[in-house]
């Protein structure tokens, strides 16, 4: 009995420090590789034999209805028409293990959640500093000042593009923004506005339109909550309708639809694209290939993914798989938590709700990438302080068994 608890706490304390070493090295690592084998070794592991010792005991009904949901969207492998079907199968299936760990972690961690949500917050901040400043090297050292119309990336896993650094700078923004009105020394506070306006000159430096967009909706919610002003927004989305219509009939469809194109650099195009290829497939889509290619007008190279995260469901798993990442999406925002020490998280999840409609690069089950840094990370964790927070089912961990990590 011993042995087993002194197992649990061993592993529970690897888990600890690797979900916190998982989140620094989204900004840091030296490559996306090296960032997945920290996830690998620091956090599935831990999970899988945590799960294994009997530590997932009186796991709540919602954390159960995660992963449903998550494994429903890997279902479309099934029928995928890959030549490589076992292999493909067997992959997805690991994906769906690894995306799972991201809520399974804080579970398994719920002795220690606000310790755990403490250590993330400083984590990216930390991260984030020095990965901005790096990018500046890069920018006066490598490029010697030559802005791009592409923007310039971070160095290392960060900077796989100037879009995933744009996202990662936009959520160390909302988090530093967030600790520094919560803290009450003024030279630690200080610290964290500096590092605020850091991150925004690193958004600036990579062209990050879409993160700079989302970034304004969040504050923008923040000063104006939706269902306080719902009705302003409902007006302000007809009016966007409107003025849609008008264009369209003055200018035409094709004119609209290409001056958007150029907006949105190209997305018209692939979605365009991708509901062409789903045509016919509506109700389960073309099943997980391993690429997914949409040629766009200007480009060298074809773009692999949808940009968005529900078309890029829609074409894999049709109305089956989109309805179930909209029933996960539903299932999470009924049950965050709402209490003021959570709003950073909050922050990030709306983020990467809005991120995920123009940018979101992924398959929702997929390997570790840098969407779930804003959208299954907050979640996660989202999920299991609104579990302790509103008391929804009894908390089964000893507390008198749980040492100090």
């Amino acid at each position: 009995m011993v042995s087993v608890l002194s197992f649990r706490c061993l592993w529970r304390s690897l888990l600890f420090w690797g979900m916190v070493l998982w989140v620094l090295s989204f900004f840091v690592s030296v490559s996306v590789g090296s960032q997945d084998k920290i996830f690998y070794f620091g956090v599935a592991v831990p999970v899988f034999l945590l799960l294994v010792s009997g530590d997932g005991k009186g796991m709540p009904w919602v954390i159960y209805g995660v992963l449903v949901l998550l494994f429903l969207l890997s279902v479309p492998v099934f029928w995928s028409g890959d030549a490589d079907y076992l292999n493909l199968v067997s992959r997805y299936l690991r994906y769906f293990f690894l995306t799972s760990c991201v809520f399974l972690a804080p579970f398994l961690l719920r002795g220690h959640l606000e310790r755990l949500c403490q250590s993330m917050l400083w984590a990216i901040i930390a991260g984030a500093a020095v990965a901005a400043l790096l990018q500046w090297l890069k920018f006066a050292l490598v490029v010697d000042f030559e802005l791009t119309s592409h923007g310039v990336g971070g160095v290392g896993g960060i900077g796989v593009n100037p879009n995933v650094t744009g996202a990662a700078m936009g959520v160390a923004f909302l988090v530093s923004l967030h600790v520094a009105a919560s803290l009450d020394q003024g030279w630690l506070r200080a610290f964290c506005f500096f590092f605020c306006l850091l991150f925004l000159s690193s958004m600036s430096l990579a062209l990050a339109r879409t993160a700079f967009v989302a970034l304004f909706m969040v504050l923008l919610i923040q000063k104006l909550p939706v269902r306080q002003f719902f009705v302003y927004y409902l007006l302000f989305f007809l009016c966007c309708v409107l003025l849609l219509a008008a264009s369209w009939a003055v200018y035409g469809l094709e004119a609209v639809l290409e001056y958007t194109d150029r907006l949105l650099a190209g997305r018209v195009s692939i979605w365009s694209q991708l509901l062409k290829d789903v045509s016919g497939h509506w109700w389960f889509g073309l099943g997980l290939q391993r690429e997914l290619e949409f040629y766009t007008p200007g480009l060298s190279r074809p773009y692999m993914t949808a940009h968005n995260i529900y078309l890029q469901t829609l074409r894999n798993g049709g109305v089956f798989a989109l309805a179930a990442l909209v029933s996960l999406m539903i299932l999470i925002i009924k049950n965050i938590d709402s209490s003021k020490g959570s709003e950073p998280w909050r922050s990030v999840f709306i983020f990467g709700l809005i991120y995920a409609l123009v940018d979101a690069y992924y398959y929702p089950v997929s390997d570790p990438n840098s969407n779930w840094l804003f959208l299954w990370l907050p979640a996660g964790y989202l999920l299991m302080a609104g579990i302790q927070k509103n008391g929804s089912r009894e908390d089964t961990f000893d507390k008198g068994m749980a040492d100090k990590v």
